[in-house]
C-alpha cells in the first residue's frame, strides 16, 4: 500500500494537484497485481539480503529480464526491496514477509488475494443486484483454492494470536473450548496453552482438515486439540462447552445466519460460559481512513464473495441479547477495525 508520502506530496494530494484516483484506482491496483505476480512467478524466491542483478533473478526464476525488472521496481515502490547500482535486495519488510521460509511470511495471503481478484470482474453486477449472482465463493473453490485460503488464514493468525487470546473472557476452570469454523485451530491451541485444564475441538468443513491437522501436530497439541468435520450453518453445535470461539466467520453470514449461530452457541454453552466473536467490527477504528477502508472494503468483498457483511458491536450485541446472553463487551485489537466481542451466558 502506498502510504508514505513526503510533505510536498501530501500537500499536492490534499489540493488534488495529484489526483487521488491516480493513486487509488491505478497505482494501488496495479502494484497489488505486481506483488502477486512476483510471488506467483517465484521472482521473490531469488531475491536475498545481498543485491542481485535483475537479469540474474530473471534467469533463476525463468522470467523475462524486462518484466522482472519492472516487477522489482514495483516491489521497490512498495518497500519490499531496495534498488542500488549492484541490483535488488530485500528490505527489512521484504525479508520479514516475502523471503523463502520467512517466519512471518505473507506469501499465501498475497496469493489468496490474487485468487480473489479474478472474481472482481463481476463486482459491478453484485453491486447492481445487491447479492452475488452465483453461490458462495466457498462452494466454487477447488483444492488449490482451499490451500491458498487455509494457509493465508494461518499467516493472518500469526499476526495477532497472542493479542486475541488475551482478549477472550475465559471462565475460571474452563475445560472445554469449541472453535467454530476454526480452520487451522491456532487460536484454540493458544488458549489451551494459557489454560492447562482446557482442551479444544475445532469444527470446520472437510477441505480444511489437512491444514488443521498439520498445525496441531506441528505444535504438539494432538492430545488436547481435535478436529471434527461439520457445518455450523446446517447442524447444531456438538457437546457442551465453557468457551465457544466464532472467529472470522460472522462476516460471511447474513443477519439470519448470525442469529442462528448465536442461538446455537447459547444452547451449547454451560452457564457462565463465553461466546467470543473475533471479526472486522464496523466503527471500531474511529474515523481513520485505514479503519474505514478495512471494514468498508471487507463488507463489499464479503457481499461479493459470500453474501456476508461486516457488523457493528451494537448489532452483534443485539444478536447476543436475542439469543439469551446476559451481556456483551467489545475489546478492540491494535489493528484498526478489528475487535473481540465477549458474550456471557
Amino acid at each position: 500500500m502506498l502510504h508514505q508520502f513526503s510533505l510536498i506530496e501530501r500537500a499536492l494530494l490534499k489540493f488534488d494537484v495529484i489526483p487521488h484516483p491516480f493513486v487509488d484506482a491505478a497505482s494501488s491496483v496495479g502494484l497489488g497485481y505486481a506483488l502477486a505476480a512476483a510471488v506467483k512467478l517465484g521472482i521473490v524466491d531469488h531475491v536475498g539480503s545481498a543485491p542481485r542483478a535483475a537479469e540474474d533473478i530473471a534467469l533463476a526464476a525463468g522470467t523475462s529480464a524486462v518484466g522482472t525488472r519492472l516487477a522489482l521496481d514495483c516491489l521497490d515502490a512498495l518497500g519490499y526491496v531496495t534498488q542500488s547500482a549492484a541490483g535488488y535486495a530485500f528490505s527489512k519488510r521484504g525479508l520479514k514477509h516475502l523471503a523463502k521460509d520467512a517466519p512471518e511470511s505473507f506469501r499465501y495471503f498475497i496469493l489468496f488475494c490474487d485468487y480473489l481478484y479474478k472474481g472482481y470482474g463481476q463486482l459491478d453486477e453484485t453491486i447492481r443486484l445487491g447479492k452475488r449472482r452465483q453461490g458462495s465463493m466457498l462452494d466454487e473453490m477447488d483444492e488449490a483454492g482451499w490451500e491458498l485460503f487455509s494457509r493465508a488464514m494461518i499467516e493472518i493468525s500469526r499476526t495477532n494470536l497472542k493479542e486475541v487470546a488475551g482478549l477472550v473472557a475465559v471462565p475460571s476452570g474452563a475445560k472445554s473450548i469449541l472453535d467454530v469454523g476454526g480452520s487451522h485451530g491456532q487460536y484454540s491451541m493458544e488458549l489451551c496453552r494459557r489454560h492447562p485444564n482446557a482442551s479444544a475441538t475445532v469444527l470446520d468443513l472437510p477441505p480444511v482438515r489437512r491444514y488443521a491437522d498439520e498445525c496441531i501436530k506441528r505444535d504438539g497439541m494432538t492430545a488436547r486439540v481435535a478436529f471434527v468435520e461439520g457445518n455450523f450453518e446446517l447442524d447444531d453445535l456438538p457437546g457442551t462447552h465453557d468457551v465457544i470461539l466464532a472467529f472470522n466467520i460472522v462476516h460471511g453470514l447474513d443477519e439470519a445466519g448470525c442469529q442462528s449461530l448465536f442461538a446455537k452457541a447459547f444452547r451449547a454453552l454451560r452457564p457462565g460460559g463465553t461466546l467470543a466473536v473475533l471479526d472486522q467490527i464496523k466503527g471500531t477504528g474511529g474515523s481513520t481512513q485505514l479503519a474505514k477502508a478495512t471494514t468498508s472494503y471487507m463488507a463489499l468483498n464479503l457481499l461479493h464473495q459470500a453474501g456476508g457483511r461486516t457488523y457493528t458491536a451494537a448489532e452483534l450485541g443485539e444478536f447476543a441479547r436475542v439469543a439469551g446472553f446476559t451481556a456483551s463487551r467489545l475489546r478492540k485489537l491494535n489493528s484498526p477495525g478489528f475487535g473481540v466481542v465477549n458474550c456471557s451466558k
